[in-house]
């Protein structure tokens, strides 16, 4: 063992740092599973780090550690500081309890205590492991890449924030890559370094990295250059969301709303059934803060309110004539927390015992049993169709709007980046209306009139600097219900309107009919987005804007009017996406038909940059890494390589020189001016062999004595590849 690793301070350096990348590690577990008494395991990771350094016996290591364990579980569970009777009784009552659980491989019994203990032996495992890695490998590579990528996938996918910590880890690792490397590269060289040589290197390490982090925390820092992949992931693994980035995305309800756009594929999988007269919009949420790109909600707003089986739940739209009033039976075939319910919901029952609430901030009737969360799968709603009066809509006049409180202001929000011809559109579309309701009627009617498409392929997603709105209103005009429905909250905004963003499903397609009710089954296909607007005087209304789809608020014409005034503009049917066989007969029946191939690959370049572009950065770091690490597996390679060759004098020689690069990859690299036989003298000292003298002398003599018929590469062989393998290690 080489002086650098006998040297104390500079191996306490290292577990410093070996302690503060464990740190690391505990700190977001403890936090994303509301652990206490991160100290008490921090004391436990450097006391084990501790007797690592000092190599104290494994006989007395062990049970010191065991003994730290058991009194943390005395103080944590039972609140003694001592191991009294009663804490050891408790112990020991525990120990019972846990070993019966897994005879009887009932894992379900197992305690706190004995999930605590399993902690404290992973802790155990990684100190172990980690010293290994050290104390003999001088190399830690492996466990600093894994927390990096355990901090970063925890920073993305969980709420953990990792800003800081990832800083703290970069920093960390490179000094404990730099002292590692200094450590290997004295012992490969036989270099014995004084405490006062060891810290002329280390200084310089240190000035470095703290100069280049604090050049890197200081300066100013671009946005993120991709999108939330979150969004992107969960599209498909709820079967839900937006295709953001120009990806395609899989159709169904989603959470996550801030990106929209991009293309769909359809989903038939089903969602629920709902056995009801008529067909309904079965609402989930509502969403209130438009970003230019998306939708989100605003936090800490609005009230909350408790409702039990079969209490009236007041939502913002008033059921209508009592008389009309009907049930809906649902059956739901996917797990959702809350419940789907029509326009007019009175009351919700369900056999479980449950408590339901409604939320004003997002209009969501939520589910819970106990105070858990709860995911229903029977429900019946009773429910009546609210009506509205033309006679109090078209009373309905825009100075009534500069009355609203201050709790609509949220629903007239717009951002500041917002294009000014969006609102000079709104006043266009709208100036030949005098009330609040007819113009929003305008609005609802305009994209059935002026060449918007429905379509869910080829949607662009907007870029940096692009509005969502104002690209699909003046450049595609082409997009599906979230398109249609963000627009004309937009527009309506704009006219100062109060108006929301509505998620849920439309009302999917009758599968069986039962005297004078209809079953519909809903899929993911019939996930829905759709508009409600505030109407002064008379309330909330829903409005249908995307082609294709009726669910327009049932008004009551109580006033005389025109037919052809009210008469609702024709609206093309949503069109369907042709099946497999109708594409496989229309290209067999028009061979030009289709686009061509360098158009499909284009479109599919387009369409999977993102893939393509994250591949081939994995496939660059992967290939890097293999050139780096070269020296490790090339061997393996050779040896098969050259076995298989003739043994002839060519193999022998190529094989010589093959061996003196590899020795160079590994770091004994042949000094200028240095003969063959110094430089293979050398080598056999180091590896402490003499099968590098052996080779040397038969390649002097195959090239300059002239000897070649002499050289047996088999006999050769095996020194050969005693020498390959060692620069494995």
């Amino acid at each position: 063992m080489t002086s650098i690793r006998k040297n104390s301070w500079f191996m306490a350096g290292l577990y410093i740092l070996v302690f503060f990348l464990l740190a690391e590690w505990l700190t977001p577990v403890m936090t994303l599973t509301a652990t206490a008494y991160k100290p008490l395991f921090l004391i436990f990771i450097a006391m084990a780090l501790g007797m690592s350094l000092l190599k104290v016996s494994w006989w007395i290591s062990g049970p010191l550690k065991l003994l730290y364990v058991l009194w943390f579980i005395v103080y944590v569970y039972t609140g003694e500081v001592f191991f009294t009777g009663e804490a050891i009784a408790f112990v020991w009552q525990d120990l019972k309890i846990n070993l019966a659980a897994l005879f009887s491989q009932n894992w379900a019994n197992t305690t706190d205590v004995f999930r605590t203990l399993l902690f404290f032996t992973l802790l155990w495992m990684a100190v172990y492991l980690i010293h290994y890695w050290v104390s003999f490998r001088l190399s830690i590579f492996l466990f600093y890449l894994l927390t990096v990528v355990f901090i970063a996938v925890l920073d993305t996918f969980s709420p953990y924030t990792g800003n800081t910590a990832i800083i703290r880890i970069m920093v960390i690792g490179l000094l404990l890559a730099g002292l590692l490397h200094l450590a290997r590269w004295t012992e490969r060289h036989r270099i014995e370094l004084s405490s006062e040589k060891i810290a002329a290197a280390i200084i310089p390490l240190f000035i470095m990295i703290a100069g280049s982090t604090a050049v890197a925390l200081y300066l100013p820092k671009s946005g993120p250059i991709w999108p939330d992949p979150v969004p992107y992931i969960t599209s498909f693994s709820s079967g839900a969301g937006s295709g953001p980035g120009g990806t395609v995305g899989r159709i169904g309800y989603g959470v996550n709303d801030s990106q929209l756009g991009g293309s769909f594929i359809g989903d038939s999988s089903p969602v629920f059934k709902a056995e009801v007269v008529s067909g309904q919009y079965w609402k989930v949420e509502s969403k209130d803060i438009y970003t230019t790109k998306g939708w989100e909600l605003t936090e800490n707003i609005g009230d909350s309110f408790l409702y039990e089986n079969g209490d009236f739940i007041a939502t913002d739209f008033t059921p209508g004539d009592p008389e009309m009033q009907e049930t809906a039976l649902l059956s739901m075939n996917q797990d959702f927390p809350f419940v789907l319910y029509p326009y007019g919901t009175e009351s919700v029952v369900m056999d479980e015992n449950l408590d339901y609430q409604y939320n004003t901030a997002d209009q969501r009737i939520e589910t819970y049993q106990q105070g858990d969360v709860f995911e229903p799968e029977v429900y019946e709603i009773t429910f009546s169709e609210p009506t509205f009066s033309l006679t109090a809509l078209r009373e309905t006049a825009p100075e009534d709007l500069v009355e609203l409180p201050a709790e609509f202001d949220r629903y007239r929000q717009l951002p500041a980046e917002l294009p000014q011809r969006v609102r000079d559109l709104a006043e266009e579309i709208t100036a030949s209306s005098t009330t609040i309701y007819d113009k929003a009627r305008d609005i609802e009617r305009y994209f059935s009139n002026a060449g918007f498409e429905y379509s869910q392929q080829d949607i662009p997603v907007p870029d940096e600097d692009q509005d969502y709105v104002d690209q699909f209103l003046f450049d595609t005009k082409k997009g599906y219900c979230d398109n249609f429905s963000t627009s004309m909250v937009v527009l309506l905004r704009s006219l100062d309107i109060p108006a929301r963003w509505v998620k849920g499903f439309n009302e999917g397609e009758i599968v069986e009919t039962k005297d004078d009710t209809d079953i519909y089954q809903i899929t993911n296909n019939n996930a829905h987005s759709w508009v409600e607007a505030y109407m002064p005087g008379v309330g909330w209304m829903l409005f249908e804007p995307t082609i294709g789809f009726t669910g327009s608020s049932a008004v009551e014409f109580d006033i005389e009017v025109d037919a052809a005034e009210e008469d609702e503009a024709a609206m093309p049917d949503r069109p369907e996406p042709p099946l497999p066989d109708e594409l496989e007969d229309e290209a067999a029946s028009d061979p030009n038909a289709g686009p061509s191939f360098w158009s499909r690959f284009q479109a599919f370049l387009d369409e999977n940059s993102r893939t393509i572009g994250w591949g081939a950065i994995a496939l660059g770091v992967l290939a890097a890494i293999f050139y780096k690490f070269r020296h490790k597996w090339l061997p393996r390679v050779l040896i098969p390589y050259y076995r298989l060759r003739s043994g002839d004098t060519a193999t022998f020689e190529k094989a010589y020189l093959r061996l003196l690069k590899q020795l160079e990859l590994y770091g004994i690299k042949r000094s200028e001016g240095q003969t063959l036989r110094a430089y293979a003298s050398y080598i056999d000292t180091f590896f402490g062999t003499k099968d590098m003298t052996r080779l040397t002398n038969a390649y002097e003599q195959s090239i300059y004595g002239g000897r070649k018929d002499s050289i047996e590469w088999r006999e050769l062989q095996e020194s050969w590849e005693n020498l390959i393998k060692q620069t494995t290690g």
